[in-house]
């Protein structure tokens, strides 16, 4: 049931907390109000009363925190909202309450749920006419435009007082939930943490694995950032230590998120496929979700973390949420660090990935070079994390999971790109082709580019006269026009386009622009547990330099992986072939060259 006195029994000198309220005197308010709004003025009175006596808000945020409004946008033009707004300490509104004159019940609740729909952050309200049938209390959905009913709004500091923080995860040592200093590491004994938290966000609000896998990407990103913005000795925003309520810090986790989004990419702001426009869309997160979620985030230090430790955990949701409803991005961790061994990244290499989906190439190319960076600086692996990777991506979703990826491994986010890699060059302002050094890529197939598709693409030398492309070829030929001469690449085919009659003339064309230098051919299993039952093999090239005769004399390295590690269900099936064969072209090319 409410905790509102009923309206008779609130006395009449307790409304003179109007007046601490407004910044121009009661007078003066009264003379702006239309014949309803000043009708339903003794409700708002009522209302205010029962806020700082009934739920303990503090009565010195009266004129501060706590203001009126005579002002909402509404779905029914010329009404008042002659509300009261909470705001959190950045001004933004975190609770708001509308008041109408006695018996228009129906009117005071379809201007709140206006005026909460039109706030970035305010997920609780309450209406009412002065009467108990009246009053109701909703919380907003901010997955789709819609409010719930609930049975009360929250008590200030009650929130506080309860004490009641996730345990899943144990007490972490070294930290104090109650001034949230001495941040502890994650480590490997909580590696379940982020695991957990998308757990909540999954089942709180009923969200599909690889969406709350996308609401987990946004947390992180603000809890980085706030970690990153945090003054000395101030300590982070996202802490249960500075909220009255559950709504109150969800409210500020929201605000967070936008202000973080703001400055997503470290440089090219000015283009709108900047990483910086994918994390425009907001947070859809319920506010019980979101505050559990922050509860559980709050007493760890992911900028403390260790690099591999991050990692993992983060892999441990990525992994199933891929395999639950995005594997059409995703190439398996055991086939990209093969890739990423046998290429051999070097610190002074501009790195490509074009179709880069979750950024998995990116991400290991970077672990690769500081694995291998004995007698490197600091600054040297900084440098090469911020300007040396680079990766397009056309899903706006699939670059969050990469950015937030990239950023727990080191960084190397800020050159992501969301737009089609398949467009005409004059699209991507400040890319050039024969740019990149290395293109490592797992082009999307098994999709027919019709002539209607192609005509919004570039023009493509293996589409003329084509009525249908296979996407793959297409995606071969882009690496190609990225890759600078003499640049080397690693790209994942399916088997036909190596065996069909039908795709000679594409090997034909490659013949001429590159010089195959490997082939291993993955068993069929390898793609089964993301949705793809196809038969594929790696090719690595090397683009011919300007001038070099193209001879089609010279040894070609082929293997046969009959294991990767798992089966078709993605269970252990054993030791993998894929080590080995790392070993084998590292030695060959060690003899050959590229």
């Amino acid at each position: 049931m409410p905790r509102l006195r009923p309206f008779y029994e609130v006395p009449l000198s307790s409304w003179k907390l109007l007046d601490n309220c407004g910044s121009r005197g009661a007078a003066r308010r009264e003379h702006r109000l239309n014949g309803r709004a000043r009708a339903a003025e003794p409700v708002r009175r009522w209302l205010l009363n029962e806020l700082v006596e009934s739920y303990r808000f503090p009565a010195d945020w009266l004129g501060t925190r706590i203001l009126l409004t005579n002002h909402a946008r509404t779905e029914t033009p010329g009404t008042d909202f002659s509300g009261i707004a909470v705001l959190l300490a950045g001004g933004q509104p975190f609770l708001l309450l509308s008041a109408q004159a006695p018996g228009h019940a129906a009117a005071a609740e379809s201007v709140l749920r206006a005026a909460m729909l039109d706030s970035y952050a305010a997920g609780l309200g309450l209406s009412s006419d002065g009467s108990e049938a009246g009053t109701v209390f909703l919380r907003r959905r901010f997955d789709t435009a819609k409010c719930d009913y609930v049975a009360d709004i929250e008590v200030y500091g009650g929130y506080q007082a309860s004490g009641q923080t996730s345990t899943l995860f144990g007490h972490a040592e070294g930290t104090d939930d109650t001034t949230g200093e001495a941040l502890a590491p994650i480590t490997d004994r909580i590696g379940n943490l982020f695991f957990e938290v998308h757990s909540y966000i999954r089942d709180i609000d009923g969200l599909h694995a690889d969406e709350a896998l996308d609401e987990l990407c946004k947390l992180l990103y603000a809890k980085l950032y706030d970690e990153e913005t945090a003054p000395s000795g101030v300590g982070i925003r996202l802490h249960r230590r500075l909220y009255g309520t559950a709504e109150e810090m969800a409210a500020a986790a929201r605000l967070l998120y936008r202000e973080s989004s703001s400055g997503a990419s470290a440089d090219g702001g000015e283009h709108g496929d900047r990483p910086q426009g994918v994390f425009s869309s907001p947070m859809r997160l319920s506010s019980p979700a979101l505050a559990n979620a922050v509860e559980a985030l709050q007493r760890f230090s992911l900028m403390r973390s260790d690099v591999d430790v991050k990692g993992r955990a983060f892999q441990r949701v990525l992994g199933p949420a891929m395999r639950s409803g995005m594997g059409q991005y995703f190439t398996p961790e055991p086939v990209i660090r093969f890739i990423v061994d046998v290429v051999d990244p070097q610190l002074g290499e501009i790195i490509l990935d074009p179709f880069c989906g979750s950024g998995h190439f990116l991400s290991q190319c970077l672990e690769h070079v500081r694995s291998h960076a004995s007698g490197l600086s600091a600054e040297e692996i900084q440098g090469f994390a911020f300007r040396r990777l680079h990766g397009i991506e056309k899903s706006d979703r699939m670059v969050r999971v990469a950015m937030t990826d990239m950023r727990l491994h080191g960084d190397g986010h800020s050159n992501l790109r969301c737009t089609d890699s398949l467009l005409d060059f004059l699209n991507y302002p400040g890319l050039e082709p024969e740019s990149y050094d290395v293109i490592l890529t797992n082009p999307p197939f098994g999709s027919l580019m019709t002539a209607e598709a192609l005509a919004r693409l570039a023009s493509f030398e293996l589409a003329k006269g084509k009525k249908t492309v296979p996407l793959e070829i297409l995606g071969l030929e882009r690496c190609l026009q990225f890759l600078r001469p003499g640049g080397r690449l690693a790209i994942v085919m399916p088997d036909s386009m190596l065996t069909n009659r039908g795709t000679r003339y594409v090997r034909e064309w490659l013949r001429l622009r590159a010089k195959l230098r490997a082939i291993v051919s993955l068993p069929i299993e390898t793609f089964c547990p993301f949705g793809a039952n196809i038969k594929t093999s790696i090719m690595f090239l090397r683009r011919w330099e300007r001038g070099e005769e193209h001879s089609a004399d010279y040894p070609v390295a082929l293997l046969k992986v009959d294991s990767v590690g798992y089966d078709s269900s993605g269970r252990p099936s054993g030791a993998s072939e894929l080590p080995d064969a790392v070993i084998q072209l590292r030695a060959f090319f060690l003899q050959e060259g590229w």
